[in-house]
């Protein structure tokens, strides 16, 4: 057994250009390009990035629901090809969405979509109303929880719901897309320290898709950085927060809330907006927004530059930029 429980290989994902109309000869619009990145078991990979990134549609591939249109994908050493494929590691994978009360059916009860999960792989329960039980004790929810429904429940409770039902089929990787959104920062920290008591007991890989870098610095072990679809850096938390070799990296950490406005740095702050997909930058795609920009980054793409064991980083100049602590 290998501890690489994801390998993500040269992914590519295209969609069409003419939405739900036909696309008559048009190209397909480049979502992702050349992401590779692996998971090990019982490790938690921050993925972070400005919207528009492709960070969901990154996760949406690993699961099998967005097709891919290069590169490979395996899970647990076995390739990732066919339908049938997916549907078998989807017994061992869980999605936690970024809303978590508009994902619980307005229709069942806490307790019915807590035991879903079982219904839709038609695995045994044994007492589904047991289980249920369990599994709400299990993320700190008292067993009256199960009568009620999604309205009823406060956002931190639809959280804690989203979390019972992830962990029904005992998933070996948990994809959590935004977990603390549009949570009080004490919630916050309810629901972090549940995700990681949860991934002790019983060994959890998690992917974690998320704007907040404060709260990526402190759960993650490794971070992987996207930028209009194309992996710009990725690396050990605490390294890429000490020494972020990727100007893009560095802006977005200087861009983090400080309660001193003095510490604020002026000179790694973003410049513009994201360029449209359909208009992309030649050469390196976040040259019209770097502050080190220089005519190379204009017409040639970089390459991915070893700068220590397991960093990498997508710049021309990775050894001259800026600290952005």
């Amino acid at each position: 057994m290998t501890d690489e429980l994801l390998a993500i290989e040269g992914l590519g994902v295209d969609l069409p250009s003419g939405g739900w109309l036909p696309s008559r000869g048009r190209p397909a619009i480049n979502i992702l390009s050349g992401v590779t990145l692996d998971l090990k078991r019982g490790e938690t990979l921050g993925l972070v990035g400005e919207s528009g990134s492709g960070k969901t549609t990154l996760a949406r591939a690993v699961l099998g629901l967005q097709p891919i249109s290069a590169g490979t994908l395996r899970f647990d050493g076995a390739p990732l090809e066919s339908g049938s494929d997916f549907r078998a590691i989807r017994r061992r994978t869980a999605l936690m969405f970024q809303d978590a009360a508009a994902s619980l059916s307005p229709r069942m009860s806490v307790g019915e979509a807590v035991v879903e999960p079982f219904v839709i792989h038609r695995a045994p329960a044994g007492d589904r109303r047991a289980k249920a039980l369990d599994l709400l004790a299990e993320v700190g929810l008292p067993p009256e929880m199960a009568a009620r429904y999604p309205h009823e429940l406060s956002g931190g409770q639809a959280r804690r719901v989203g979390v019972a039902r992830a962990l029904a089929l005992k998933p070996a990787l948990v994809i959590a897309d935004e977990p603390t959104a549009g949570l009080d920062v004490s919630v916050q920290a309810e629901i972090l320290n549940l995700m990681a008591d949860l991934k002790d007991r019983h060994g959890l890989s998690y992917l974690i898709i998320t704007h907040n870098l404060a709260l990526i610095r402190h759960v993650a072990d490794r971070i992987a950085v996207l930028y209009l679809g194309r992996l710009v850096e990725t690396g050990p938390t605490a390294e890429i927060f000490a020494r972020p070799r990727h100007p893009y990296t560095q802006s977005l950490i200087a861009a983090e809330p400080r309660p001193d406005p003095r510490l604020r740095r002026a000179d790694l702050a973003i410049r513009g907006e994201v360029p449209g997909i359909l208009r992309r930058p030649t050469g390196c795609e976040f040259h019209t927004r770097c502050p080190i920009a220089r005519d190379i980054c204009r017409s040639t793409a970089p390459a991915l530059h070893t700068i220590g064991t397991g960093h990498f980083a997508r710049c021309h100049f990775p050894e001259t930029t800026k600290k952005g602590g």
